[in-house]
């Protein structure tokens, strides 16, 4: 299902997805790399809007900012609010995808507490969203385990953040056609895979692109939003996420990019 068909997309934006934050980690980025992004979207123009923004207009077919940039973090980490008073302070949106089954766990005490997220809860710029119960790479290969952890985690998480979501992230980025069956009969009506190109009228619900930016230097993160740039002024259509290890190698500021999203 696509958004749109047009020709040239009315609306278009680079959504970055982080994980943790200042800590010894493959999947971490450090405090001052993270301000340093953000200083340098900012000075170049670029515009960091809500994924709720993103969505809306691409559902409306009405435009976005030009150079819009979403922010998402994934798996929940308690770093995420080193990250949080750095977003708060610089007044920008950002989106969690929470894992269910760690976050707001007593047991799990590298992941946001409850407390914690009840602060996040308190910005009106911070949106929730779903990455799973069990953060499994099996789900997308065994249905049975599947439907009954998209069933935990819309319980959970309606528990722990107070309402439900329309967004879902893949664990490790893996999808099958019935895990997607399942999670959209669930009521997730946008899907959030891996992949190079930007969000456009052209991109599928099922298959919106996040670029992984915890090891993006500032070259790489211009060379990338340059090479999106280019993508939507010819306007093709995004791939699925079955082409996308021919797209991460099919591009210099695509090569360079980290291939580990969770």
């Amino acid at each position: 299902m696509f958004w749109g068909i047009a020709a040239t997309p009315l609306c278009a934006a680079t959504i970055l997805v982080y994980h943790s934050f200042g800590v010894n980690s493959s999947m971490s980025i450090s405090m001052a790399a993270f301000a340093a992004q953000l200083d340098y979207l900012e000075q170049t123009g670029h515009r960091i809007v809500p994924l709720d923004d993103v969505i809306q207009a691409l559902a409306a077919r009405r435009p976005l900012p030009d150079k819009a940039v979403v922010l998402a973090i994934d798996d929940g980490w308690a770093t995420v609010m080193k990250a949080y008073e750095v977003l708060k302070k610089r007044d920008l949106p950002f989106t969690l995808f929470l894992p269910m089954a760690y976050v707001a766990n007593p047991g799990c005490s590298a992941t946001l507490s409850q407390a914690d997220i009840d602060v996040l809860k308190t910005y009106p710029k911070a949106t929730f969203a779903d990455h799973s119960w069990s953060h499994s790479p099996k789900l997308a290969g065994n249905e049975s385990l599947a439907r009954e952890d998209i069933r935990k985690s819309r319980e959970r998480f309606k528990e722990v953040v107070g309402r439900e979501t329309k967004y879902f992230a893949y664990p490790y980025g893996r999808v099958s056609e019935a895990y997607t069956r399942l999670l959209r009969e669930a009521g997730f009506e946008c899907l959030f895979v891996t992949g190079f190109h930007p969000v456009s009228a052209e991109t599928r619900e099922i298959a919106i692109p996040r670029i992984a930016a915890h090891k993006l230097s500032i070259p790489v993160l211009a060379s990338v939003l340059r090479d999106h740039e280019a993508m939507l002024a010819k306007a093709g259509p995004a791939p699925g996420p079955e082409t996308d290890a021919r797209l991460l190698s099919a591009t210099g500021a695509a090569a360079a990019l980290p291939g580990n999203v969770e």
